[in-house]
């Protein structure tokens, strides 16, 4: 009961989605949620900065262990080049994402202190070589591939901030974004992880591991009450859509959660403000918490 207990806990470090790994055991490949207001608008051409801060708290773990305690801080820095020129219509743009994350993780059993564990370090970068961006009048269009690097790994160490392999992901985002009423943004990603050759001990693989495919998306529907103030409702969806592989062996393990809540976002010359709240429901084989976000956005 014991052992099952410390590999519980140790899953449940593991399984809080924020660095850029894939699913291995449930880690999805992007921190969800964190794009949700103008998330389906590449910007017009020029530089840009966004600093992204996460505090994320969970206290339950649907068939996971009894009484986790979870806390996350992740520091994300984000850079984006839009540009003039354009490839059948859309403007080319790039971008890299450096996120440095921090967990504390807690849990007791009957009294007894079963884990008590804390680690920092950089997760796994994003490097995005071609986003094509479409403006039509209020409505946008947004397609990129993006390619996440492996950051901080140790086999024995189930809290290290990233994971031993790469993520390619294919992104299709829309929105409806007028300067006054209504707005409607979705930003809908595809894992595709690759084969990690020095899997984590205490997911049992010996030799390799072979993290699951995932399809997820971000949301916002918001509503202008100003053309710089915009309140909605933001959050999340994912699911695993393959099983994961370990030593050649498909062990199952399917991930599901779902996120929703407040988010308001305030623009003032060439600075942009948004703060969001999310809170997780209906999830499986995954931490179940709230995700409170605060972005910062400036245009050079």
């Amino acid at each position: 009961m014991g052992k099952r207990l410390m590999v519980g806990l140790c899953l449940l470090l593991l399984l809080i989605p924020v660095t850029g790994a894939a699913t291995e055991l449930g880690l999805t490949s992007y921190a969800d949620g964190i794009e949700n207001f103008a998330c389906g608008v590449f910007p017009p051409p020029g530089m840009y900065y966004l600093n992204y801060w996460l505090f994320y708290t969970a206290d339950r773990f649907p068939g996971g262990p009894p009484n986790p305690k979870a806390f996350l801080f992740a520091q994300v820095f984000r850079f984006i080049y839009s540009s003039k020129f354009q490839i059948f219509g859309a403007n080319w743009g790039t971008h890299l994402v450096l996120p440095l994350v921090y967990t504390d993780l807690k849990s007791t059993f009957q009294g007894i202190t079963i884990a008590d564990d804390q680690r920092f370090g950089l997760a796994n970068t994003a490097f995005d070589p071609i986003i094509l961006g479409w403006h039509f009048g209020d409505f946008h269009v947004t397609a990129a591939f993006e390619i996440q690097f492996p950051g901080t790994y140790d086999r024995l160490q189930p809290a290290s901030p990233s994971r031993n392999y790469f993520t390619f992901q294919p992104i299709l985002a829309f929105a409806y974004m007028p300067s006054w009423g209504l707005g409607i943004n979705i930003k809908m990603m595809y894992d595709f992880p690759t084969r990690n050759n020095r899997p984590l001990a205490i997911t049992g693989a010996r030799d390799t591991y072979q993290s699951g495919q995932s399809f997820h998306f971000d949301y916002c529907v918001d509503y202008a009450v100003l053309p710089s103030l915009r309140i909605g409702a933001t959050g999340y969806y994912y699911t695993q859509t393959t099983s994961d592989v370990a030593d050649g062996i498909d062990i199952g393990f399917h991930g599901r959660s779902f996120a929703l809540g407040p988010g308001i976002k305030y623009d003032w010359q060439r600075w942009s403000f948004a703060a969001i709240s999310q809170f997780e429901m209906a999830t499986k084989n995954r931490p179940e918490g709230v995700r409170n976000w605060v972005r910062i956005w400036y245009a050079f």
